[in-house]
């Protein structure tokens, strides 16, 4: 695979991701037709390979290179696994009052830089 060849399936493969974790009808189609699905993202695979779905690897951080590898081979081993990481939820946490005070606008208000942020 040429670097142009991966930057390609990584940009398609990562829009891919996050289309399907922000609408449910699309988490809907990957499920019904994956092959159809990543077809729509230009992402086309012989008849002859199988596409099989993993979602949720507990445990497992997603690896990028596990999914270059698993594209790049799918023709030679007649298989593809798509894999979709969860969706974690951002953790929520509660600030103690100091905390809280410590913080304004997302800057530590101890800031002591130059302008603008100081002085308008």
């Amino acid at each position: 695979m040429t670097p142009v060849d991966r930057a390609v399936f990584v940009a398609a493969y990562s829009r891919l991701v996050a289309e399907v974790w922000a609408d449910p009808v699309k988490e809907r189609a990957l499920d019904e037709d994956p092959r159809g699905f990543l077809a729509g993202y230009g992402l086309e695979l012989p008849e002859d390979v199988q596409v099989r779905v993993v979602r949720d690897v507990a445990d497992a951080d997603p690896d990028l290179e596990v999914q270059v590898e698993s594209w790049e081979s799918a023709a030679t081993t007649g298989a593809f696994v798509l894999f979709v990481p969860s969706l974690l939820p951002v953790a929520q946490a509660e600030l103690a009052e100091d905390e809280l005070d410590s913080v304004v606008a997302g800057l530590d208000s101890s800031c002591a830089c130059c302008c603008p942020c100081c002085c308008t």
